[in-house]
């Protein structure tokens, strides 16, 4: 009782060194899916002599875990995306920001209200019938599925047509056809890498963590050899970052965020995706592939027209 009422008495302290900033925390619903995105809304109300404002949150607030934080980049409004593995009632205590006033330079903090969520948990009848898994859905093949396959061929065709050269003829060659290497590009390699897993069937095995870690391992690969950027190495907020500057990833930014997040959520907060969740996070990776596949150069009209008074 002392802790709390202390709590209370600096709340009211802080409250009355900064009435000039009132905070509002709210939800658009008051109930949560397990293991589904808490969206809390903070609006803030002040007077012109706020110079900057902004909110004080590591990696978590009280039981809740932060998945990003954004503001609105034209009124004081922010999105504190939460995430939680507990259901029930779950508090989320006030959430507390630094300012600074004008002519001022030390910080000031205010504090928003608290909020009381509800997290529905998942409901199982133990008399409900009993029914067979859904089979998962094979995504159909297209030209560029069958063409990794084709190089394939092509390759070991070259490498026995070598083989055959190289008895017939000198042994010095030996060196010159050891030396040969058959470059893949990066979007075949990936396409390629994600059909071999889906014929390892991980989570139809029980083996979801596996099969999260190896499909976001295969694209992460990808964007190092399309892109020149360590992504092996990169976190997932830090991958987004750089990815921000490149148009062809813009075309599937949702795509590339949900693909993601379901990932880490997998991997480190053990959330247990549904069968729909596990074929459309494979989908997700052959779309973000495909969407990045370079274009072929188109020639211009003078390049044309040079070529044309060159056959002439």
């Amino acid at each position: 009782m002392i802790k709390k009422a202390f709590f209370f008495f600096f709340l009211l302290s802080s409250t009355a060194l900064a009435q000039e900033v009132r905070l509002t925390a709210k939800t658009e619903v008051d109930t949560f899916r397990l293991g589904s995105w808490i969206d809390v809304q903070v609006e803030g109300k002040f007077d012109a002599t706020v110079d900057t404002i902004a909110p004080v949150v590591k990696d978590s607030v009280g039981l809740l875990e932060v998945i990003k934080v954004e503001r609105n980049s034209t009124e004081p409004k922010w999105l504190i995306r939460l995430s939680t593995i507990d259901s029930g009632k779950v508090f989320l205590p006030p959430i507390e920001f630094d300012y600074t006033v004008k002519g001022d330079t030390s910080k000031h903090k205010a504090y928003t209200n608290s909020l009381l969520l509800n997290i529905a948990g998942v409901t199982i009848d133990p008399k409900g019938e009993i029914k067979d898994i859904k089979q998962p859905m094979s995504a159909p093949w297209l030209f560029e599925d069958f063409l990794p396959y084709l190089i394939a061929l092509i390759v070991i065709a070259a490498l026995a047509g070598g083989f055959y050269y190289y008895w017939r003829k000198k042994k010095q060659k030996q060196d010159l056809l050891a030396n040969i290497k058959v470059i893949i590009p990066p979007h075949r390699e990936a396409l390629t890498a994600l059909r071999v897993l889906e014929e390892k069937k991980l989570w139809q095995q029980g083996l979801v963590k596996q099969y999260y870690s190896e499909i976001t391992e295969i694209i992460r690969h990808f964007f190092e050899r399309r892109w020149g950027i360590i992504a092996l190495e990169l976190t997932t907020d830090e991958i987004l970052l750089q990815m921000k500057h490149i148009p062809d990833a813009l075309k599937v930014w949702k795509e590339m965020d949900s693909f993601f997040i379901a990932a880490d959520l997998v991997k480190f907060a053990k959330y247990e995706p549904s069968l729909a969740e596990h074929e459309n996070e494979i989908r997700s990776a052959y779309e973000i592939v495909r969407m990045m596949v370079p274009k072929a150069p188109v020639e211009t009209e003078p390049q044309l027209q040079e070529a044309t008074a060159d056959v002439g």
